[in-house]
């Protein structure tokens, strides 16, 4: 006769089942990415993302993700590159940072070695003149000309080498301004060089290409603004500064500004507001504010004004005037109204005192002090880090271990 079952009786307990260990890279990578974009900073990822090959490869094989967290994040000033007032290599001056990683970034670069290759006995620049200036300093690169030797330097850090160009010029060419270099967080081992040149009424831009190593001259293009004027100067434009994919070049006598769409090469001329002519000598620096607004900025004394081309309420386009002043601390230096502003950058002012460097927010107005200033020199240049290239695709040591068999 079969056993009946007791129902107050428990069932036998069954045997765990045991499951797989899990390891630092299991991770979904959607819950894995989205834990990334709220690292305080692009230094924390890149310590973070390298922790591991696949968070690697996450971060890497995603422009969606790079694209959102450089929208979420400032990338850190790393410190400020200076022209020095005699003909020497220009400096580093590292910024002073309490972030462990911001200065893990910081001391990882080897500035002071990529500038002093550029003394090499054995180099291609060992018997030139030391007449290197700065012409632009973006994406982890500064761009050096040396004009006696007709030589260009692209100097990368994370690299520790210059890649050079041969300026190519001749005998009674037109003026140039500068030159200024064009890089993606997409192929961050390639750039071009943009030079502009220009006579009289008329514009020509030189693009030179890191991977053929070759010049392209672009056609010879009227500009009827510069035509219909009677200013008689031949210098005519002011130093050019790239902000996003344009170019903005001053016209000298502040009524226009010539503009270079750097994806089309096509150039355009935009009216600048009146009350800019009376400040012929002033040092403006052009830009975009972070929603691709045409930004200028400039100072006067202690005073920091920024003017904005927005569209109002009915949608005309008009010039803001917006001001902040620049408060220095307790016994100031006799030359605290020396205040100058350096460059934008992402919807950020960076600016110069005699005492500090300090950064402004164009959509707030907010004055942030960085850092003291405890050095002297002609210009400078904000050194900003640029998107690791270990953080995009496969590049150096990286190619060979994930192109290898020792794919994780």
């Amino acid at each position: 006769m079969s056993r009946g079952i007791d129902p107050t009786e428990l069932p036998a307990a069954k045997s765990p089942r045991l499951s797989g260990p899990t390891t630092i890279d299991s991770l979904d990578e959607d819950i894995l990415l989205e834990i990334f974009l709220h690292l305080p900073s692009l230094a924390t990822l890149l310590r973070a993302a390298l922790t591991c090959r696949s968070w690697r490869r996450a971060v890497a094989s995603s422009p969606a993700f790079r694209r959102r967290f450089h929208e979420l994040h400032r990338a850190p000033l790393l410190g400020l590159v200076a022209e020095p007032q005699r003909d020497v290599v220009p400096a580093f001056a590292p910024a002073q940072h309490r972030d462990r990683d911001v200065l893990a970034a910081i001391s990882g670069g080897d500035f002071g070695f990529a500038l002093t290759a550029l003394l090499d006995p054995q180099g291609y620049a060992a018997d030139v003149p030391l007449h290197w200036h700065i012409q632009d300093c973006r994406d982890g690169y500064l761009l050096l000309a040396n004009w006696d030797a007709e030589l260009l330097a692209a100097v990368k850090a994370s690299t520790h080498w210059p890649d050079t160009a041969r300026s190519s010029t001749t005998r009674n060419v037109p003026v140039s301004v500068d030159c200024h270099l064009l890089s993606s967080d997409e192929d961050p081992m390639s750039f071009q060089l943009v030079w502009l040149r220009y006579c009289k009424s008329k514009v020509q831009v030189v693009v030179f290409s890191s991977d053929t190593g070759d010049w392209f001259f672009h056609p010879w293009v009227e500009i009827e603004e510069r035509a219909l004027s009677n200013d008689a100067d031949t210098h005519w434009l002011q130093f050019g500064v790239r902000s996003n994919d344009t170019l903005y070049w001053a016209f000298t006598n502040l009524e226009h500004v010539l503009k270079l769409d750097t994806a089309t090469m096509e150039f355009s001329v935009s009216e600048l507001p009146p009350y800019l002519k009376g400040l012929q000598g002033c040092h403006l620096v052009v830009g975009e504010t972070k929603d691709g607004a045409l930004c200028i900025v400039f100072c006067i004394g202690g005073s920091i004004f920024v003017s904005m081309n927005r569209a109002d309420d009915d949608g005309v386009v008009r010039w803001v005037l917006r001001s902040v002043d620049y408060e220095a601390d307790a016994n100031p230096p006799e030359d605290i109204d020396t205040l100058q502003a350096m460059s934008i950058v992402d919807g950020f002012v960076y600016l110069v005192t005699s005492e500090m460097v300090v950064a402004l927010c164009l959509e707030t107005m907010k004055l942030e002090k960085l850092f003291p200033r405890s050095f002297r020199a002609r210009h400078f240049h904000p050194y900003i880090m640029a998107w690791p290239p270990s953080l995009v695709g496969n590049y150096g040591s990286f190619a060979l271990i994930e192109d290898g068999v020792d794919n994780a």
